[in-house]
């Protein structure tokens, strides 16, 4: 045993100082990478099962949703854990392997991605950081080139923390994670990255007729194209996929950053008489009627009651038909106004199915599922007469979560160097121990010379 550790220090001694520098830059480099590609997933993961079901479309693959939800949960912890992971140097071994068989996934995926674009976007970063399908796929390339290097080399750089307390860290950064994906999924992502965060208009504030018209997306035979309004195709086999608006900037066309756009059952776009830029106004988004319970109905109407008692204007928008919505209109016994929009640009305003929107002057005020809202009955005298009672501060609960987060994994590093302060005490205290023995033992031999000394001069 103690010739094996004598060979390990003289294997790590001989390691070159440049070569460890590099392997703890790229093991940053990487792990940063997979640490922030986890955590934007998990901050939204609506917009990851979103994105996930369209590359299934697109792979003609059915999945059942508790399937793909749980998925997407354990995509975006794994890369989360490998990146904090690399970041602390856990798992030496184990984390490039790891990563290495996920680009073995994700490489080929986006280089099909890039020749045959199914998707509008790999959503690998989710809606924080749009990368073109070629820069994903060279960023890949990259990335593997670096997990070539960390295979071989990252054994023998230096831990943060050591390998008894590593199953802390991957217990502490699992269940924030979890928690911070759960508060997405039930609540709203609690950081916003779409073009309608809390404080922005609901409607672009240059919208001019002149300056936008709308683009209308179909599909035939697992290829998509684009068509404007003037030719629209006739072929049956084309199916509509979804319908954008777009910004004509001179001779290029640029999709506007806010594509919501509202009609009414005539098919007449109503969007600036609907949604108002004065007053206060609550918007009821139904991303799918048909995935709306019956139950949900009396918590509904209580809310428009409310808003009518309170003097706020109240409207619905919905991904459906006018047949589908005159069948919920009869149904839920609703006596608001249910407009129409499409589901992808409801799904850019708020996540939920229903969900809340709170505007005042057109300005996003607050958003939330109507799932989240607490309130089985909004005309009880125990409920707030101000609307914003309802909202969530989001920053603040992140703020709160990563700090402990933080502060946790700081702990565990820090616990990780007991060991070695003890074993560097323990060395200093050894040290003058024997510095304290060889004193007495020289103060000793001293006072012995001495009485010896003194004991022959009587003979002498």
């Amino acid at each position: 045993m103690a010739s094996d550790k004598t060979a390990v220090t003289a294997k790590r001694s001989t390691f070159p100082l440049w070569n460890e520098l590099l392997t703890m830059l790229l093991r940053l480099v990487v792990g940063a990478t997979f640490a922030f590609s986890g955590f934007v997933k998990a901050i939204d993961p609506w917009g990851t099962i979103y994105k996930v079901n369209d590359y299934m479309a697109a792979l003609q693959i059915v999945l059942p949703d508790s399937i793909v939800l749980f998925s997407v949960f354990s995509l975006f912890t794994f890369e989360f854990l490998l990146g904090v992971s690399f970041i602390f140097g856990c798992y030496r071994r184990l984390a490039p392997i790891g990563a290495v068989l996920l680009m073995l996934i994700m490489t080929p995926l986006t280089l099909w991605i890039a020749m045959e674009n199914p998707v509008s976007d790999c959503g690998c970063f989710g809606d924080a950081l749009i990368m073109s399908h070629w820069e994903t796929f060279w960023k890949n390339i990259v990335l593997s080139v670096m997990l070539g290097w960390l295979v071989l080399f990252a054994r023998r750089s230096r831990c943060f923390i050591i390998p008894t307390l590593q199953w802390l860290m991957v217990g502490v950064s699992t269940l924030f994670i979890v928690v911070v994906a759960l508060y997405g999924y039930i609540y709203q992502p609690l950081v916003d990255f779409r073009p309608y965060p809390i404080g922005e208009t609901l409607l672009s504030a240059d919208d001019d007729d002149d300056m936008n018209e709308l683009l209308f997306i179909y599909s035939k035979d697992g290829e998509k194209k684009e068509f404007t309004v003037d030719n629209l195709p006739d072929d049956d086999e084309w199916e509509f996929v979804e319908r954008k608006e777009v910004s004509v900037v001179g001779d290029k066309d640029v999709f506007a950053s806010k594509s919501l756009r509202v009609f009414n059952s005539d098919d007449e776009d109503v969007t600036e008489s609907v949604v108002l830029d004065e007053g206060r106004q609550v918007i009821l988004f139904y991303s799918s009627l048909d995935e709306v319970s019956i139950a949900s109905t009396y918590q509904i109407n209580s809310l428009y009651a409310y808003c009518q008692q309170q003097g706020i204007d109240m409207i619905s928008v919905a991904a459906a038909t006018p047949d589908e919505i005159s069948e919920w209109e009869d149904l839920s016994m609703s006596s608001y106004d249910i407009y129409i929009a499409e589901d992808t640009s409801i799904k850019e305003v708020v996540r939920g199915n229903p969900a809340v929107v709170f505007l005042e002057d057109g300005v996003v005020k607050f958003k939330s599922s109507l799932r989240a809202i607490a309130i089985a009955d909004f005309m009880t005298e125990d409920t707030s007469t101000d609307p914003m009672s309802f909202a969530k501060d989001n920053k603040n609960i992140l703020l709160k979560l990563s700090l402990i987060y933080l502060l946790s994994l700081l702990s565990i590093a820090v616990l990780s160097h007991v060991p070695m302060v003890v074993r560097y005490v323990r060395r200093r205290i050894r040290f003058r121990n024997l510095i304290v023995e060889e004193e007495e033992t020289i103060e000793t031999a001293d006072e012995t010379s001495t009485a010896e000394s003194e004991e022959q001069k009587p003979e002498q």
